[in-house]
């Protein structure tokens, strides 16, 4: 017979009381806790309930914003939505993809290109985990969320707390014709007040505490990216950002050998015209760049229009994923 634990559970025990921004709070700090809280690299485990974790609280942190808006743009249909099946949670919800295009088309939130791709690929992480299982590099997975986790603190700090700011300033709004100190004291004991002010006090709390452990995460990669970078730095002018990591360490072969080539961050492995073409979907977008068979190798659809090398990330150029040829740098001839 199992023994029994001494530790014994509260009595009575306590109503769950998890808002929308309490709910994405809690789950982001797990997800960084799962990311930090071993002395040396998180386990496979604690992975992959990092993934589990950090895409519970993306969707659940921007609806909450879409919230902010109007309650009914959480609805997948908000034309069919009401205010009881809203606030009696009796509703399907809108994809991560509709909330981050309502964001952008109905409450003027900007998401940058590379930040909807890196939460698309989380997501996608999460159902692989959550459905199918899921086999990828470690290196991979970590890069990947603590990119997602960038994202997070700016949109936090950025849409999510002005909003909570600007509620909390409405609600307690006062009678002028009462003294200031009577005036703030009546609408700080109003109930949408307390809850607001909670709100606040809980996104404010958990960020301070994030800061201080995102350091160790973002010191984990500059370590592996420090590891590396003797090796990479005589290959500057043919390495290009990994589309898996988004870390400037995918080197293109410059022999044309027809070699696989490899991201010497997170070990990801392409063949060449595979590379061209992940690299164009995943960082360019079809308006940014395009491939076309290179003039030097004759490799079909390896010339990348439009990508940049580390040692020209700012410049917008031609490069070929097999043989590493740059023909011309964008608006010169070719």
């Amino acid at each position: 017979m199992a023994k029994e634990s001494s530790v014994a559970r509260p009595n009575p025990r306590p109503d769950l009381n998890f808002t929308p921004v309490r709910n994405g709070m809690d789950y982001l700090s797990r997800a960084v806790d799962e990311l930090t809280e071993r002395a040396g690299p998180p386990s496979d485990s604690d992975l992959k309930y990092a993934v589990l974790h950090l895409q519970a609280a993306t969707e659940v942190l921007l609806k909450a914003r879409l919230v902010g808006e109007h309650w009914s743009l959480v609805f997948k249909n908000p034309g069919g939505a009401t205010l009881e099946n809203f606030k009696k949670g009796k509703f399907e919800s809108c994809t991560i993809e509709a909330t981050l295009d309502r964001l952008h088309n109905i409450a003027q939130v900007e998401i940058s290109p590379s930040d909807r791709a890196a939460i698309k690929v989380l997501s996608d992480d999460r159902n692989a985990l959550t459905h199918y299982g899921h086999t990828a590099n470690a290196f991979q997975v970590e890069a990947r969320s603590a990119r997602v986790l960038s994202f997070l603190l700016q949109f936090i700090t950025e849409h999510l707390r002005p909003m909570l700011l600007a509620e909390f300033a409405k609600l307690v709004a006062y009678d002028p014709t009462d003294s200031p100190l009577v005036a703030v004291e009546k609408g700080l004991q109003q109930p949408g007040a307390v809850k607001a002010r909670r709100e606040l006090e809980q996104v404010d709390q958990t960020m301070d505490e994030l800061r201080m452990k995102l350091g160790r995460i973002q010191k984990y990669v500059e370590k592996r990216l420090n590891d590396i970078s003797t090796e990479l730095a005589p290959c500057a002018a043919h390495t290009v950002q990994c589309p898996e990591c988004r870390q400037w360490a995918l080197v293109v072969n410059n022999d044309a050998s027809w070699k696989a080539i490899k991201c010497r961050f997170c070990l990801a492995t392409y063949k060449g015209e595979m590379a061209a073409l992940q690299y164009v979907w995943s960082l360019l977008g079809e308006d940014d760049g395009t491939v076309q068979p290179c003039p030097n190798c004759k490799a079909a659809d390896t010339l990348v229009i439009g990508a940049s090398t580390a040692a020209q990330k700012t410049a917008a150029m031609a490069i070929c994923f097999n043989c590493a040829h740059t023909p011309y740098e964008e608006g010169s001839d070719v």
